[in-house]
């Protein structure tokens, strides 16, 4: 009788650890497709009393991706996130300047606009006296002045965007930090019951990868199985409790990011994550297009209004969104020559633009002697370099990206021919448990009813 019960609980042990195999087998296949799953085990034992078999117990449902590999998916994600945004601005930079010469011949730069002005002048300096030719240079003139305007707004529109875009991200890294912070909570929980917590460690994951898209992160795994996370300059955003992002403002009313009391704007400027590539942008990349806008602006103001033969000035502005016409020049064009010898004034405008004009040097562009169209090409071939710059960094980025998730999920993703294959398996293990268990039940039952 004792050698049948201890028969019966072997094989009702290996019943029931047959069925948990099978639930995390099917469970892998369900979620083969999910997201940030990695594909679960449950662990079997057989136990032992006194040197003797006594069945089988499942140990655990375990998961448990590398850390290094962990490591190389943030680092790879928190890149691409730059290097996305970067692009995307730099694209929309690219186009905001327009091109050289479009499929019909004409262009859109800025440069294209001086060429219409110059040849407005040289058509005008032929004929000094005509109404419509000067009315024609005004009005390029005054096209030019709107082209610059809606350049400068249109950059710090950008400006503008990337600043919301900042406060936006934090309040999403916000998020996922009261998420790390709440699996945390449930991990140690469930460790120190004994339980599993292969499902919780793989939202934990997901939530650390959405965070390193806006911030560049370290994590480190403690003892009690919780997760801390870092910045890379140190400061510390998930321990005990979370450390929220806030934000304020600075001097120029822009936001700032803080953490525990500290501006940490400077720390994250440039840094990966879409955060640090945003801060990047508004801080420096476009300011610094916005001021060699702004250098070619009031040299054009100034250089055009002292023009010799002129009688008054042509232009008006003290920056590039403020350039423009004199209003007075607009509702009288024939005025721009003055009153002197006027095919003299229109040559001194043809070589005040076409001739060499000293600039300053302003953001990525050096001081030198160069004609205005010259300058507006310097201007877009500079944003046109960074673009193609931005967009091979994005796809190196994107490469990297997909090596890294791809050797998480070739490791530890679920192979569905060898699940359904496993599953086949147990199915047919548990089959042959479940008769053992029913022929020992019959064996058990006889022989009670043969000793009564």
């Amino acid at each position: 009788m004792t050698s049948l019960n201890v028969a019966r609980y072997i094989a009702s042990s290996s019943l029931g650890a047959t069925q948990v195999q099978v639930s995390v087998t099917a469970n892998n296949i369900a979620n083969a497709d999910t997201k940030g799953y990695t594909a679960k085990s449950a662990s079997a034992s057989s136990r032992t009393f006194d040197g003797i078999g006594g069945g089988v117990s499942i140990d655990g449902v375990t998961s448990a991706v590398s850390k290094y590999l962990m490591s190389d998916l943030l680092d790879a994600t928190s890149q691409a996130a730059s290097a996305t945004t970067t692009a995307e601005y730099l694209g929309k930079l690219q186009s905001s300047l327009g091109t050289l010469a479009d499929q019909t011949g004409a262009g859109t730069s800025l440069a294209s606009f001086f060429a219409d002005f110059e040849e407005a002048l040289t058509q005008l300096a032929t004929t000094p006296e005509s109404t419509s030719l000067a009315n024609n240079a005004v009005m390029a003139l005054d096209d030019l002045t709107v082209q610059i305007r809606d350049t400068a707004e249109t950059l710090q529109d950008m400006v503008d965007t990337a600043d919301q875009e900042i406060g936006d991200s934090v309040s999403q890294a916000n998020d996922y930090l009261k998420t790390i912070d709440q699996l945390n909570d449930l991990i140690r929980s469930e460790k120190a019951s004994g339980n599993s917590t292969a499902d919780l460690q793989d939202q934990l994951n997901s939530a650390l990868a959405g965070l390193s898209g806006l911030i560049d992160i370290k994590s480190f795994s403690t003892e009690d199985g919780s997760t801390k996370v870092y910045t890379t300059s140190g400061q510390m955003l998930v321990g005990s409790t979370a450390h929220l992002l806030s934000t304020g403002t600075d001097a120029e009313g822009q936001i700032t990011v803080n953490v525990n009391g500290s501006d940490i704007t400077a720390r994250l400027s440039g840094g990966d994550g879409k955060i640090g590539a945003l801060l990047e942008l508004r801080d420096e990349t476009l300011p610094e297009y916005q001021s060699a806008l702004d250098e070619m602006a009031t040299t054009l103001v100034s250089t055009l209004n002292s023009v010799a033969g002129l009688s008054g000035n042509l232009l008006t502005g003290t920056s590039a969104s403020d350039i423009a016409v004199e209003s007075t020049l607009l509702a009288d064009p024939t005025t721009l020559l003055g009153t002197g010898n006027r095919a003299t004034t229109a040559n001194n405008l043809l070589d005040a633009l076409q001739g060499d004009t000293a600039f300053a040097a302003a953001g990525n562009l050096p001081a030198g002697n160069r004609t205005f169209a010259e300058y507006a090409t310097e201007l877009l071939s500079a944003a046109v370099t960074d673009a193609q710059s931005a967009t091979t960094s994005l796809t190196t980025a994107n490469t990297d990206l997909t090596a890294a998730s791809d050797a998480i999920s070739s490791a530890y993703g679920v192979n569905v021919d060898e699940e359904t294959a496993r599953l086949s398996e147990l199915e047919q293990l548990y089959s042959l448990a479940s008769t053992i268990l029913s022929t020992l039940q019959q064996m058990f039952d006889d022989l009670k009813a043969a000793v009564s």
